[in-house]
């Protein structure tokens, strides 16, 4: 009967949803046409979770591998599971690609952040492969095991994505006669402003906060004597804008409050 054993973990982390109980980002792991040969080559099983994998070699055949080759390269296409994957990530450019480079020299456990990206239309001479042209695809990690590496010792790999950071601008809609509101932390007034023929109080963040899924503490709007509301709405993905300040792009989160 053969012998399994798994060889290399590879997970995903991303700022944004470290809250979560595993701290997993919403990614799938895809090998490319030719690490997916070579997999099926030597008998080496994937078994993959939300931003997770773990390659698992059959131990007998991974011994040939080692004999024949001094150097074992991989390449996996990291494929966003979440839509606003994009919009909460910290890059250069909305459609631009982190290159990853994972070389196991010493250690058997690498952390990398990705923090090396190019547009998109760079790669494709490099990397001709279907999977490139998924809008999806938002890195390409490439790992090199080298021959003192070729083992059957546990080896991991940990990517980490940052998160972006952004200025929270409320609009509260059934308050205007209320006086001397507040939102803790630092909110500060801004003018009133029509949305759909209604008239929103505004309050903006007097700095970026960065943006996560959830919050150990709450933000509440409070008057002269009382709390009105003790957790105010978060910001959600899909409301967020950019605006240009002294050269520099910034983003906003627009929250609304009935």
């Amino acid at each position: 009967m053969a012998d399994y054993q798994s060889i290399l973990a590879i997970r995903v982390m991303h700022e944004y949803y470290n809250a979560t109980p595993d701290g997993l980002a919403p990614f799938d792991l895809i090998p490319d046409r030719e690490t997916a040969w070579l997999l099926r080559q030597y008998s080496i099983l994937l078994k993959s979770a939300r931003g997770f994998t773990q390659l698992i070699a059959e131990t007998e055949r991974f011994s040939d591998l080692a004999e024949l080759t001094d150097k074992f390269t991989l390449r996996f296409y990291l494929v966003s599971i979440d839509p606003v994957i994009r919009s909460i990530t910290e890059m250069p450019n909305m459609f631009d690609i982190s290159t990853l480079n994972a070389e196991f020299t010493d250690s058997a456990t690498l952390e990398i952040s990705a923090e090396d990206w190019v547009d998109i239309n760079q790669l494709t001479a490099t990397f001709d492969d279907v999977a490139l042209h998924n809008k999806n695809v938002i890195s390409i990690l490439t790992i090199t095991l080298p021959k003192h590496h070729l083992t059957l010792e546990k080896k991991s790999i940990t990517v980490r994505f940052n998160a972006i950071s952004a200025y929270w601008k409320y609009y509260l809609f059934s308050l205007n006669n209320q006086k001397n509101l507040t939102i803790t932390p630092t909110f500060i007034e801004q003018e009133h402003e029509q949305i759909a023929n209604k008239t929103a109080r505004i309050f903006l963040s007097s700095n970026q906060i960065p943006l996560r899924k959830m919050y150990t503490e709450p933000f509440s709007l409070s008057d002269d004597k009382n709390v009105i509301i003790e957790s105010l709405p978060q910001p959600v993905p899909d409301n967020i804008s950019t605006f240009m300040a002294e050269g520099i792009k910034n983003a906003i989160v627009h929250i609304y409050v009935n």
